[in-house]
């Protein structure tokens, strides 16, 4: 059974990757910080506090340089910043969250759909 090691308040490194459509792939790391935990499905709430670093990689991981990333879909990852997530406690230990492309385009409500529900 997986474990919380995080109280709320307190804050952990996440990185999500996503493959774009011309191949490469993006990795952003976040500083997620837990807003509550719930213990019934082993998760956290968390919020994306910071962007704290990211790099474009060709579909062999070769780092791209920065003069040609895709500047569109970083604009989307930066917007992820203050979003509220559910992630499952695993995400601890550090490993990359590989995602559908939608979910950062906006296309699937995975980083919208708790705020959306908090909107009036």
């Amino acid at each position: 059974m997986p474990e919380a090691n995080h109280q709320p308040g307190e804050a952990f490194i996440v990185q999500f990757v996503w493959q774009i459509p011309d191949g490469d792939f993006i990795r952003a790391q976040f500083v997620a910080e837990v807003l509550a935990r719930d213990e019934r499905l082993d998760r956290y709430r968390l919020r994306l506090r910071e962007w704290k670093a990211g790099r474009q990689e060709t579909p062999a991981g070769a780092p791209r340089p920065a003069e040609e990333a895709a500047k569109d879909y970083w604009a989307m990852v930066q917007r992820l910043t203050g979003r509220q997530i559910y992630l499952a406690y695993e995400v601890e230990d550090g490993r990359p969250i590989r995602l559908r492309l939608d979910t950062l385009t906006g296309e699937h409500t995975f980083f919208s759909r708790l705020d959306d529900a908090a909107a009036p």
